[in-house]
């Protein structure tokens, strides 16, 4: 809703109250969320899929899978269903712990945490992009077993989906140039030849082999290649297809 009207004010008044005690969306520069008993109030239903970000959601951005997404764990998370949360690390616990620091100032609890939200709803969105991306991806056949290799995303969530469809190895070319071989984390698999093999034929680039043995990366999400590979991403699944064990 913010995104909507940038330059809105966000006030707070007593639960269940609404701004200057005026009839509940009466005004329409005043937009009452979970509280008046307005439009977007949830207290008027005891549906566990309801919860007033629901409620906006419905109205502003029905369309928006991420959104969806992430709002259906805030439903989680307001009607007790949530799963564990993060041991203390998660979303519930940061909130509660900013309340702890800011215990009569709900606005800087809020201004904490939209940034917060904003980040959340990225990953989300990026999730929704890697599941469309995964279906265009190519299967080949490693030493090692099953490989998947995917260009225009180097994401940790087609990684997991990759894994989770029985890959041993996941390979991928991202949009800023970024690329890398990835094995199963419990797998045998050791890519010190492969790594060998980048450093001859790809001398240029900016390869480095995780010390683990299991990843090869040119650059990554948080830090782009000074130095991109000139390979292409059939290049790299042939490489990969004609490593040494």
């Amino acid at each position: 809703m913010r995104r909507a009207h940038p330059a809105a004010e966000v006030r707070f008044v007593p639960a269940g109250t609404t701004l200057g005690g005026q009839p509940v969306d009466s005004d329409p520069a005043v937009i009452h969320v979970d509280t008046g008993g307005g439009r977007y109030d949830h207290h008027h239903t005891a549906a566990a899929d309801v919860c007033a970000a629901e409620l906006v959601r419905r109205h502003v951005a029905p369309g928006d899978l991420a959104l969806q997404r992430l709002v259906a764990r805030v439903c989680a998370a307001d009607h007790a269903r949530a799963r564990d949360d993060a041991g203390g690390f998660g979303v519930v616990a940061l909130i509660a712990g900013l309340h702890l620091c800011h215990p009569d100032d709900p606005g800087a609890v809020y201004a904490a945490m939209a940034p917060n939200l904003d980040a959340w709803l990225a990953a989300e969105e990026q999730q929704v992009q890697s599941r469309i991306t995964y279906a265009r991806r190519v299967a080949f056949t490693t030493p090692w077993g099953p490989g998947v290799a995917l260009e225009g995303i180097g994401s940790a969530a087609a990684g997991r989906m990759a894994f989770a469809a029985g890959a041993v190895l996941y390979l991928y070319r991202d949009q800023r140039g970024g690329m890398g071989v990835v094995a199963q984390a419990r797998s045998a698999v050791d890519l010190a030849p492969l790594s060998r093999a980048l450093a001859l034929r790809d001398a240029t680039a900016d390869w480095y082999l995780h010390p683990g043995g299991r990843m090869v990366l040119c650059g990554s999400a948080t830090a782009p290649p000074r130095r991109p590979s000139r390979l292409t991403l059939a290049e790299l699944i042939e490489m990969v297809r004609q490593a040494p064990r």
